[in-house]
């Protein structure tokens, strides 16, 4: 069993609160501020820092409490004395393509919670790129983004890699090729999408042969982690399995059903009891994610991957493995957000994270899209994945 091996986390998550935190809580900190917006490129760490935002903000003005909504569930009405973070614009993995009616409401609700509320502080989170694809659409409600904080690494790149250098002369993992890994290497190559800082934390929590040889040899952090789970369904086959599950059912939840049917249509050998056996292994790859921070219950209580983008790495990973079965079984929401027709490959950056089906993957999930609640079918019939779709099967 590989041993945890992360030199780097925490440091990464200083360079965060160190640069960014502070600014972001002083912003808020000023009376004519009642939102700010975070922005930043994949691996940024755009959420992570509002995040800690949030924490530290509620911290010092301890008569205020916070809370969390994943886009685009939102309340009508938000307490006074309370600072809020919106996350997930557009897609909690990507982009659904689908969504700006939705971003349009939720802009609409968060103005007027503003007007009603003296007392409350909202942060919003998003993807950079995604803001700037929908920024004209949501020009009306321009009062949200008035107060923009850009997560901006660059400048720290030279910082993160040279303390990268001096922990890998410590590494002590026999055969290890870390030191191998150039400044060129972690800057350039097929992943540039990725923030550098992203890449070398992922390297740093999963410092496993299988992902620097991986990285020396093609230079992309996706591949690395596509490798890397491949390893693991041969070597770690019981974490292995619940990392997939997880990935299809895109959480997990001890209190929500375990699907016996997905387990045993993926052929899984995995029980719900075996869950907390392996969780001591199952932690390198996924965390705890509570959506009500202030009343915390075990209803609350989801587990996922530690980061969006290792979700998408698993994700990619069942698809090469088996278009069918991720058409067929995963969740709709990361299939609508991850997977796009063929004729738009290499349309966009994003094409990156994203992966391709032809015809026959088309029809499989448009056989599921069928059976979809007259609402999603509705949202999502303009969708590329559906949107050729027999029109009697929508409502129109």
């Amino acid at each position: 069993m590989n041993e945890e091996v992360h030199f780097l986390t925490d440091y990464v998550g200083a360079i965060s609160g160190r640069q960014f935190v502070r600014k972001g809580v002083n912003k808020l900190m000023k009376e004519n501020v009642k939102c700010i917006f975070v922005i930043g490129g994949i691996g940024n760490m755009v959420n992570s820092t509002a995040r800690d935002i949030l924490e530290l903000y509620a911290m010092q003005e301890w008569e205020w409490e916070s809370d969390q909504y994943q886009f685009p569930e939102i309340p009508n009405t938000i307490d006074e004395n309370t600072i809020v973070f919106v996350y997930g614009w557009f897609g909690l993995w990507n982009d659904d393509l689908c969504s700006v009616d939705d971003a349009k409401t939720v802009c609409k609700n968060l103005l007027q919670i503003l007007k009603k509320t003296l007392n409350v502080k909202i942060i919003i989170g998003m993807r950079e790129d995604l803001y700037t694809k929908y920024k004209n659409e949501l020009e009306d409600y321009s009062p949200l983004f008035d107060h923009k904080m850009i997560i901006d690494v660059e400048n720290l790149s030279d910082e993160c890699l040279n303390y990268f250098d001096e922990q890998t002369q410590y590494c002590i993992i026999p055969g290890c090729r870390c030191q191998e890994l150039t400044h060129d290497m972690l800057k350039g190559g097929g992943d540039e999408m990725i923030g550098l800082l992203l890449k070398v934390k992922v390297i740093s929590k999963h410092h496993y042969s299988d992902v620097i040889d991986s990285y020396i040899k093609d230079n992309d952090i996706l591949k690395a982690m596509k490798v890397h789970f491949t390893a693991l369904e041969k070597n770690e086959n019981p974490i292995y399995e619940w990392l997939m599950y997880i990935c299809l059912k895109g959480h997990f939840s001890r209190t929500e059903s375990f699907d016996k049917d997905l387990v045993n249509k993926m052929k899984f050998g995995i029980k719900l009891s075996s869950f907390d056996e392996h969780y001591v292994h199952l932690r390198r790859y996924i965390r705890v994610s509570v959506l009500d921070p202030q009343n915390f219950s075990m209803e609350d209580t989801r587990y996922v991957f530690w980061d969006p983008f290792i979700y998408i790495c698993a994700f990619h990973h069942l698809y090469e493995k088996d278009r069918s079965k991720i058409m067929n079984h995963c969740n709709v929401d990361a299939i609508l957000q991850l997977v796009r027709p063929t004729s738009l490959e290499n349309n966009t950056r994003s094409s990156y994270i994203e992966v391709f089906a032809d015809d026959e993957d088309v029809e499989l999930f448009r056989k599921r899209f069928r059976e979809l609640e007259l609402d999603l079918r509705n949202k999502y019939k303009e969708h590329p994945l559906v949107n050729d779709a027999p029109s009697t099967e929508i409502e129109q």
